[in-house]
């Protein structure tokens, strides 16, 4: 299997620039590249499609990934409009299912968007529900950082992360977890679960730079490779 981990968009309505950057530029060299790609199976979105939760973007986005015609599978991020993700826009092409099958996998898109709040939660109920209901092999997608992260960017986690990976730890089909929202890329292998962040599409960060400072030319997505138990990703930069 191989399929692309994409995270925090943060398109806006009609393109209007954020932080002096503009993000609707960065979606179309994205799409461009992974035009460009053979043999990809699926594209996961880990959150904050839209900055302003505006469904217009949702729409943009739909029609984009609809023009690619891979496979799209989104949860939410602390940006996006809750009540149009879920029950507003309704998508003619991506997927906002809470599970979905990829290549034999199983793949839980969980929300761990709370309204007006930076710093996510989730639902230790619904998960393990979730997970019981998956035969073989598990991938979960959310938007927060179920570990620690590196310098500044540790503020922006998972506030119940003790009990996402409790959870997750006693679970033996679960084999990775996909994450954004710290708009840098990691990769991390605890107990033999690998735990991986994308870079944003829209602008990107790094720990070693001052808060809130945009890397510029950091930006990209990561493409991933599952062979038997072999789990390789590799970051691409727009």
């Amino acid at each position: 299997m191989k399929f692309i981990h994409i995270s925090d968009i943060h398109l806006t309505e009609n393109g209007r620039e954020i932080w002096g950057v503009n993000t609707l530029d960065h979606f179309y060299k994205a799409i461009g590249r992974i035009k460009d790609l053979d043999g990809i199976d699926g594209i996961f979105v880990s959150g904050d499609l839209s900055d302003d939760g505006s469904r217009w973007t949702y729409e943009f986005i739909d029609k984009a990934f609809a023009e690619i015609g891979i496979p799209t599978f989104c949860c939410p991020g602390n940006h996006d409009n809750l009540d149009e993700f879920y029950n507003g826009y309704k998508p003619s092409f991506y997927s906002n299912n809470e599970m979905v099958e990829l290549c034999g996998w199983n793949f839980i898109m969980l929300n761990s968007a709370v309204r007006d709040m930076s710093r996510g939660f989730f639902s230790p109920e619904k998960l393990s529900n979730l997970i019981h209901q998956c035969k073989g092999s598990v991938a979960l997608v959310l938007h927060h950082p179920p570990i620690e992260q590196e310098g500044w960017l540790n503020q922006k986690l998972l506030e119940n992360r003790d009990k996402f990976n409790d959870i997750i730890q006693h679970e033996e089909n679960i084999r990775l977890v996909l994450y954004g929202h710290t708009h840098f890329h990691t990769k991390e292998a605890i107990n033999g679960i690998v735990y991986s962040s994308a870079p944003s599409i829209g602008f990107a960060f790094n720990p070693n730079l001052h808060k809130f400072e945009i890397a510029d030319g950091e930006e990209g997505f990561n493409i991933i490779e599952i062979d038997g138990d072999n789990i390789v990703i590799t970051k691409q930069f727009l």
